[in-house]
């Protein structure tokens, strides 16, 4: 008991002397939009902050003209810059007003070195009309839905479609959505979703997901899209799109018996956290799909829909018997255009037509999938005259409009001039060639060769040679080398444990040479991540701890237990509780201390690879 009020008067202490030095603690408020409509939801937030870790507490302002759909909600933050400690305390509210008109949010107020502070006063306009007609331009208004479902989750996913109604063919965008409030350190797709029935597009995602708020019973959640497809449906019927399945580790902070007084944020660690793996999964949907209408559906539709546009073109249209001519047909819009077919077009019997090249190109970085498709057809006329390419078309259906569009070329007239044979040669057959064959046009006889050959004795036996004899012992060493390499490599992918080992030392390798390419960049979270993850692979793979059971107090016992000096023990776990803490803890270093850390960690892994 004694100890104990000794503990807590070192704190007032330490306390009062932090305060003595600190500088003045400022309040204030704010609204995330103003004017807001009668139904719109809007976020006031208080901010205090001040140069010390105890910061006094906040009286909030009068609220009975609002609806309070969530809060008050709590962050906080500290940070060091030039050796100066700065920390602030955030209280957010969600916010609906009761009625029309201009309403006045009192200030909220505290209480710092026996003196009375508060914040600014804000006068909110609200006026009538929905959501979207309120003047909030250029603020992204936060989406308020209710899902019975999702009830007082913390953690959910959710697959959202862009249509439940489409046709085969139509694209069909898909997000799959992770919902959360709590601070989540990385995430790991389990299962990319087969999705029967459909073709898939994925579109192209940025490296960090774009976070956005969105209030689902009156919670207001922190929204990431983490993967985003098109599916393009191949059958009518009800088709399900499947569900994703997403692992999650999230940062709590331990809760401790609950104080009460004037000591409670002095020892109530920020960093005392611990991560907690959690799966999370989406719920499958169904889209209904129907078969393109029958009704005016042209002769040469060939199930292509989307929106289109059509070309053919030649590269010459003035050419010399025997001389090639380029023939592309071009199709470009939105749509499925890699399973769409491009007309074939009809080639007069005296032009000789060769396989088409095809080439594909997609883009996925919009919001729809879109790009071109190109035919190339190499003809090359045996005759001399003018030929005429006969016009081609392509049908689709647009499904926007629900009809069915047909886009129509011009003829290609094609001048040849020279005289020919239409037997100059074998190929001119109507046969179709590839590019490879075209060259071994006038070069496919060869004739006897007058020089002289060298010729085998009748009756030579080659096997008698030492030639012969070497070059089958040379293929029995080989076919042993290969043997043996791969019965080791099978050997040791049998053995988890014996690999993860092995490769520890490279993986931590390229984890540090990762977080060197990231120092100069000025991401401090991530320079930090990419040390503390060097650590933990390593001593994960090399003891093949799983990251369930990676604590301080297991790591200390299983590194002692294989004879490891308690002094190469102890700097490791300093090292990695020193990245861990300036990751999470938003406090600004200098390069030279992030080059130290750096330096640190590797002597710390070179030293520990000659034991384990």
């Amino acid at each position: 008991m004694i100890r104990r009020k000794i503990k807590y008067i070192i704190a007032f202490i330490f306390v009062a002397a932090v305060n003595s030095i600190a500088g003045g603690v400022t309040i204030k408020a704010s609204v995330s939009a103003n004017p807001v409509g009668l139904n719109d939801n809007f976020q006031y937030s208080i901010e205090i902050s001040g140069s010390s870790m105890s910061l006094p507490s906040v009286n909030f302002p009068n609220l009975s003209n609002f609806y309070i759909l969530s809060g008050p909600n709590t962050s906080t933050s500290m940070q060091w810059i030039n050796g100066k400690m700065t920390s602030s305390k955030t209280y957010t509210y969600i916010l609906q007003p009761k009625k029309v008109g201009t309403i006045t949010i009192g200030p909220a107020t505290a209480k710092s070195g026996g003196q009375s502070i508060a914040s600014n006063v804000i006068r909110l306009k609200v006026v009538k009309g929905a959501p979207s007609t309120v003047a909030n331009k250029g603020k992204r208004a936060v989406k308020n839905v209710t899902d019975t479902s999702v009830s007082g989750s913390r953690i959910f996913m959710k697959t959202s479609v862009s249509k439940r109604n489409a046709y085969v063919g139509e694209e069909i965008d898909v997000e799959y959505k992770l919902y959360f409030n709590v601070s989540i350190r990385s995430y790991n797709l389990e299962n990319v979703p087969a999705n029967a029935g459909f073709w898939n597009e994925d579109f192209e995602m940025p490296r960090q997901p774009v976070i956005h708020s969105e209030i689902v019973n009156g919670i207001n959640y922190n929204v990431a899209v983490i993967r985003k497809t098109a599916l393009f449906p191949t059958r009518a019927g009800k088709l399900t799109i499947e569900p994703i399945t997403v692992t999650l580790e999230t940062v709590v902070r331990n809760r401790k018996s609950r104080r009460n007084g004037f000591f409670d944020s002095f020892f109530d660690d920020p960093f005392n956290t611990k991560v907690i793996k959690k799966v999370v999964s989406s719920k499958p949907v169904s889209v209904n799909v129907q078969i393109p209408p029958k009704e005016n559906r042209p002769a040469d539709f060939n199930g292509a829909v989307g929106n289109y546009n059509f070309s053919v073109t030649s590269d010459k249209n003035k050419v010399n018997v025997n001389e090639a001519v380029s023939l592309k047909i071009k199709l470009s819009g939105t749509g499925n255009i890699k399973l769409i077919e491009l007309p074939k077009p009809i080639v007069p019997p005296d032009m000789e037509q060769y396989e088409p090249k095809i080439n594909s190109i997609i883009k996925r970085n919009g919001n729809k999938i879109s790009g071109s498709k190109t035919a190339e057809y190499i003809l090359i006329p045996r005759l001399g005259g003018d030929y005429t390419i006969k016009p081609l078309s392509f049908s689709f259906f647009n499904p926007k409009d629900k009809k069915y569009v047909t886009l129509r070329s011009n003829p290609l007239t094609i001048k040849v001039s020279g005289k020919g044979s239409a037997v100059s040669s074998p190929l001119s057959m109507g046969n179709s060639l590839n590019r490879s064959e075209v060259t071994l046009l006038g070069s496919d006889i060869r004739y006897i060769k007058n020089e002289k050959s060298r010729f085998k004795r009748i009756g030579a036996k080659p096997y008698m040679s030492s030639v012969f004899w070497g070059n089958i012992f040379s293929a029995l060493l080989l076919f042993l080398l290969v043997f043996v390499y791969y019965e080791k490599k099978s050997k040791m992918e049998g053995n988890i444990k014996l690999v993860r080992s092995k490769k520890a030392g490279k993986i931590a390798s390229k984890t540090l040479t990762k977080a060197k390419k990231i120092l100069s960049s000025g991401n401090d979270a991530e320079y930090f991540k990419a040390i503390s993850a060097a650590l933990r692979v390593f001593v994960q793979d090399k003891l093949y701890i799983d990251l369930t059971d990676f604590t301080t107090p297991k790591v200390n016992k299983a590194l002692k237990e294989k004879g490891i000096p308690v002094d190469q023990v102890e700097e490791y776990i300093k090292v990695l509780e020193e990245s861990d803490f300036k990751q999470y803890a938003n406090v600004a270093s200098t390069m030279e201390e992030k080059r130290e850390l750096f330096e640190k960690a590797k002597s710390i892994l070179t030293k520990l690879e000659k034991w384990i």
